[in-house]
């Protein structure tokens, strides 16, 4: 059984207009999935679904989703506009399966994760409208490790999830103070597209290894997480 990581699906709209790696890309999601993905395994959906706004109107894509092989956790984006209460969205689509991603420890890794914010350093930074968001990232951060050390028992390798990057490159937050505190070893975010995908916080910082798998950085293929804590 695998652990996979991947976002920014943005299924429900012809994402071509951003470049030609969006070519065809929700044939393309299905493809790769169904070439790396078996029944058994776990896939980490970082945010940016669907481009509904309602929850009924992103029924279809998330029913897509569903339909692929695997178990799902959700995180939500930030054009994750359709996104509802948890007693909505199972109501609704969630079961045991196809659920939202809260603290767990799966095939040995320890996972948990929160959709995250513009950081104070990001250039686009609205102290007015963004601090108070940030702040609050930080809690649920800080809440769901605290949660997640609840469940860990055996010392398995603590894995984190963001939509948004959780850093700058050489920039400390307070997103990497609580990862660090806490143990961290690991962290997979998306958020990024075109561009700014290059300039992305990726490889060994801190002690942390990051890896973007926003879905047109990595060809829409979903991203093994911590296969060497994986039993072969």
């Amino acid at each position: 059984m695998a652990l996979y990581a991947l976002g920014d699906l943005h299924l429900g709209r012809d994402m071509s207009i951003f470049g030609p790696e969006w070519q065809n890309h929700e044939q393309r999601i299905v493809e790769e999935w169904k070439e790396q993905v078996r029944p058994e395994d776990t896939v980490y959906l970082l945010g940016d679904l669907s481009w509904a706004m309602r929850l009924e109107e992103a029924l279809p894509h998330l029913k897509l989703i569903k339909s692929l092989p695997g178990r799902k956790r959700l995180l939500k984006g930030n054009h994750d506009y359709w996104w509802q209460t948890e007693k909505k969205m199972r109501a609704a689509i969630l079961d045991e399966d196809f659920s939202l991603l809260k603290p767990e420890v799966v095939e040995g890794v320890a996972i948990c994760g929160t959709r995250g914010w513009l950081v104070p350093e990001h250039p686009l930074f609205n102290p007015e409208t963004d601090e108070r968001v940030y702040r609050r990232e930080l809690i649920r951060l800080e809440r769901a490790l605290t949660d997640l050390l609840s469940v860990r028992q055996d010392g398995e390798p603590i894995v984190v999830m963001f939509h948004f990057p959780p850093a700058l490159p050489g920039v400390f937050t307070g997103f990497i103070e609580l990862m660090l505190k806490y143990g961290v070893s690991r962290c997979y975010y998306a958020h990024l597209h075109g561009p700014d995908r290059w300039k992305a916080l990726e490889g060994l910082h801190w002690g942390i290894e990051f890896h973007l798998v926003s879905g047109d950085h990595v060809a829409f293929r979903p991203v093994p997480i911590y296969t060497q804590a994986l039993p072969s």
